[in-house]
C-alpha cells in the first residue's frame, strides 16, 4: 500500500528538475523512422521510433516512469487503446527477465518519445502480461504495442521521495503513539480516582480495563473462556458524568462469543475474569472501548466506560 501512495505522489509532481542521465547508446534516436521500417535490437527487437523528443532521461532499475499506450494486432485491429485515458499508466521500471520484449523497449526511450515495439503475441501475453492469450489473437502472430512516454524518474528520486514519505509516516506515527499514551494515562487515572472514591477493589485486565466483582458465584469454579457464547446483561455509562447510554432490555440478554471481537475489547477482556452467574462492574479506558472514533452520537470519542454487567 505504501508504495502505491509513493508512485501515485509522484504523479502528483507537476514541475521538477530530475538528475540528467547520459544518453543511452541502446537505441538510435533521430530523424523519424519511414512509417513501415522497422529497426532491431541485438536480442532480436523489433521497434520504431514515432517521435524523437528532447528528453535525455531513460528508465532505470529502482526508478518509474509513466506512459500511455495502444494494444494492436499486426493488422492494426485495436484491442486496447489506453490513449483516452486522462492519466497514463504508472510503473516501477520492470527487470527484463526475457528479450526480446516490452520490457526492453522501454528502456530505449526518455520523456515524451513514443514508439512501437513488434512482439509475439505469444511472449507478450504469457511472459509480459502474464496471462493466458485470447481466444480472438492467433498463436505465434505480431502485435503492436504503441506507447508514448510521459514522465520518467530516476532511482535517486524515488528513493528521495520513499525517505520523505517514511519519515513523514514515522512522525505521524510516534505523534499518534504519543497522544494515545497520554490518553490512556489519563483514563487509567480516571478509573483509579473511580475505584478509591467509591471504595472499591478492581482486577486489572492485560489492556488495561479493571473488573469489580459485585456478586460472585462461589460454587462455579470455571471462569467464562475465550469462544464460549455467552449470555449477558448490561448497563452502558459515561465514567466521566456517568450519563447511561446504553442498556438491555428488561428481562433480556445480550448473546456474543467471548474473545471473537464482536465486542468491544475492553468486554472480550473483561468477561474472562468472571463466571456464569456473577454480576461486576467493567471499567474500560478509551483504547479498549470505542476509541477517537466514539459511538453513535453518544459516546465521545477518547471517553472511558462503565458497564455493569451480569452473565447468565
Amino acid at each position: 500500500m505504501k508504495q502505491r501512495i509513493i508512485f501515485l505522489m509522484l504523479f502528483s509532481i507537476c514541475a521538477i528538475t530530475v538528475q540528467a542521465q547520459k544518453k543511452s547508446s541502446k537505441a538510435t534516436k533521430g530523424a523519424k523512422q519511414p512509417a513501415t521500417t522497422y529497426s532491431k535490437t541485438a536480442s532480436g527487437l523489433e521497434y520504431r521510433i514515432v517521435k524523437d523528443s528532447a528528453g535525455t532521461n531513460y528508465p532505470e532499475t529502482g526508478g518509474f516512469f509513466s506512459f500511455w499506450f495502444q494494444l494492436k494486432t499486426e493488422k492494426d485491429s485495436i484491442l486496447e487503446n489506453q490513449f483516452k485515458e486522462a492519466r497514463p499508466v504508472g510503473i516501477p521500471t520492470p527487470a527484463v527477465t526475457h528479450k526480446p520484449s516490452m520490457e526492453e523497449g522501454f528502456l530505449l526511450l526518455t520523456e515524451g518519445d513514443s514508439a512501437i515495439f513488434l512482439l509475439n503475441a505469444d511472449t507478450l501475453y504469457l511472459k509480459t502480461f502474464q496471462q493466458p492469450l485470447p481466444a480472438h489473437v492467433a498463436s505465434g502472430s505480431k502485435m503492436k504495442v504503441i506507447v508514448k512516454m510521459d514522465k520518467v524518474y530516476s532511482k535517486h528520486f524515488v528513493d528521495s521521495v520513499t525517505a520523505a514519505y517514511a519519515a513523514q509516516q514515522a512522525a505521524q506515527e510516534a505523534a499518534s503513539a504519543q497522544n494515545d499514551a497520554e490518553i490512556f494515562s489519563r483514563d487509567s487515572a480516571m478509573i483509579q480516582q473511580y475505584l478509591a472514591t467509591h471504595k472499591l477493589k478492581g482486577e486489572a485486565t492485560p489492556g488495561g480495563a479493571y473488573v469489580v466483582k459485585l456478586k460472585s458465584n462461589t460454587t462455579e469454579s470455571r471462569f467464562v473462556q475465550s469462544g464460549e457464547s455467552i449470555d449477558a446483561s448490561y448497563i452502558g455509562t459515561l465514567l466521566d458524568g456517568g450519563m447511561e447510554f446504553d442498556r438491555s432490555p428488561a428481562g433480556q440478554y445480550f448473546t456474543f462469543v467471548v474473545g471473537q471481537q464482536q465486542v468491544i475489547r475492553g468486554w472480550d477482556e473483561g468477561f474472562l475474569k468472571l463466571k456464569h452467574g456473577e454480576k461486576a462492574l467493567i471499567l474500560i479506558p478509551s483504547r479498549l472501548g470505542y476509541g477517537s472514533r466514539g459511538a453513535g452520537g453518544v459516546i465521545p470519542p477518547d471517553a472511558p466506560l462503565l458497564f455493569e454487567v451480569e452473565v447468565k
